[in-house]
């Protein structure tokens, strides 16, 4: 029995080691896990707003191609009508015929039914044969189908940017408040040691509130950094779902492998791929079409058609009790041709040429906008290559000045003042230095963008530089 709980206690504690151990190993897991560009990208496909509400915005417009299909099919209706009615009815100089009583002319026969019940019923089948308004409607419905697809693959090439600009806002500042931080302890070692020499006669109270005054405006520099990156965190956190760490830029970037083609193969590009000028191409050609709807060759219309109805009356009337029941059938075509509308259509038609020529003046003007653009980003990255060696063999000039100055202020023959000039420099060149790398990061995206080749693969790219 001893010996039972003996076990029995030794297996009750190695199931508090395992479980600890899991617990521990689960928690050094979550520490230790970084996300990336693709873990953001994953996420804010499912929470982003504006991703999902154009992916929804697709979704219905898809159902205008079964509209603009439906416009030209058979129209079948049924109509079905009760109510109390009164007829009565005259008919002079008609044949009559019986058996047995033989043919007689010039009958008269009276109906008369007065607050009967009446029922009716009516089948109608109508088929557009010629209507160009209903075709120029069919072909707009298809196309704003085909905008609201395009829309939604600019939705996706809009979010893939949003994901990298957000990331890299969060790196920046936590680079930037990094920077800050050093030259916060730069400034703090120097003013300790201007208060030692203070102490000791080798320097003046002024020199010290100098380094004080020097102090209290880099840590007003730190807590406005501070806010600001936990700004970036929480917009990242949009798209995050979370607030677990993520992964930093690679210190030592390699641009080489990054090609970048000739200014005209991106202008071509811009021109026949860029999304929002397919979407406003689309919107021209919608344009095109409210225009045709107008014209004179839109106004007749040719259906086809086919209606059975039947009328039932019973009831009484002036001749005692009496009903009534006819039914019709009919098959043919029907042709209508409006003579006049009042100046309705041809009003219609002039705004819609007016319209029409707006679109293309800002299809122009956007074109125009979006060259400009894409000069700019490439001109930028063009030169990115020798601006990144500038600011590195200028990185290594200023990491060269500070230390001679620390060791001419050691010996006395440089001034504080020299000494933080020296070091703020050099941060001013790690930044510019990792700025600049951001940059062409985040330019090789949007030049991608503007030439509709935006994709998950470039932000794969892009993650590539990025380390635990």
């Amino acid at each position: 029995m001893h010996a039972n709980r003996t076990i029995m206690k030794s297996l009750f504690t190695l199931k508090k080691i395992a479980l600890a151990s899991m617990v521990s190993i689960q928690l050094f897991g979550a520490a230790a896990h970084a996300a990336d560009l693709i873990d953001v990208w994953k996420s804010a496909l499912e929470r982003d707003p504006a991703y999902i509400s154009s992916k929804y915005e697709q979704l219905a417009a898809e159902k205008h191609r079964e509209q603009g299909t439906a416009l030209w099919l058979p129209n079948v209706n049924l109509s079905a009508t009760t109510a109390s009615m009164t007829n009565n009815s005259t008919t002079t100089g008609a044949q009559f015929y019986a058996p047995g009583m033989g043919t007689f002319n010039g009958a008269n026969f009276n109906t008369s039914i007065n607050n009967g019940f009446g029922n009716q019923y009516a089948l109608s089948i109508v088929q557009p044969i010629y209507n160009k308004e209903k075709l120029s409607q069919s072909r707009q419905l298809k196309m704003s189908a085909d905008a609201a697809d395009l829309g939604w693959s600019n939705a996706q090439q809009n979010l893939i940017l949003l994901v990298a600009e957000r990331y890299f806002d969060v790196l920046s500042a936590e680079e930037s408040l990094r920077l800050v931080g050093n030259e916060q302890s730069a400034i703090q070692d120097m003013r300790n040691e201007i208060a030692r020499r203070v102490k000791l006669g080798n320097a003046t109270q002024t020199d010290l509130e100098e380094a004080n005054q020097n102090l209290d405006s880099i840590k007003l520099q730190t807590l406005n950094l501070k806010n600001d990156l936990e700004l970036k965190r929480l917009s990242l956190n949009d798209l995050l779902n979370s607030s677990e760490n993520i992964k930093k830029l690679s210190v030592s970037l390699n641009f080489s492998q990054l090609k970048l083609d000739p200014l005209s193969t991106y202008v071509e590009k811009l021109k026949s791929q860029n999304i929002q000028l397919k979407m406003m191409s689309v919107q021209e050609s919608i344009a095109k079409e409210e225009v045709a709807k107008y014209g004179i060759d839109s106004s007749p219309t040719l259906n086809a058609i086919a209606q059975s109805s039947r009328n039932i009356l019973t009831g009484t009337g002036d001749f005692g009790a009496a009903s009534n029941a006819n039914t019709n059938n009919m098959i043919g075509l029907q042709l209508n041709i409006p003579l006049y509308t009042g100046g309705y259509r041809n009003s219609k038609q002039e705004e819609s040429i007016l319209l029409l020529e707006k679109i293309r003046s800002d299809v122009n003007q956007t074109t125009l906008s979006l060259e400009k653009t894409l000069r700019n980003l490439w001109y930028s990255l063009q030169s990115s290559k020798d601006r990144l060696a500038i600011l590195k063999n200028s990185q290594k000039s200023s990491q060269d000045r500070l230390e001679q100055t620390k060791k001419s202020y050691d010996v006395g023959s440089r001034t504080s003042l020299e000494l933080l000039a020296a070091q703020n420099e050099l941060i001013q060149n790690q930044h510019s230095l990792y700025q600049e790398q951001v940059n062409n990061l985040l330019n090789r995206l949007r030049l991608a963008s503007l030439v509709g080749e935006l994709s998950e693969q470039d932000l794969n790219l892009v993650n590539s530089y990025l380390k635990q």
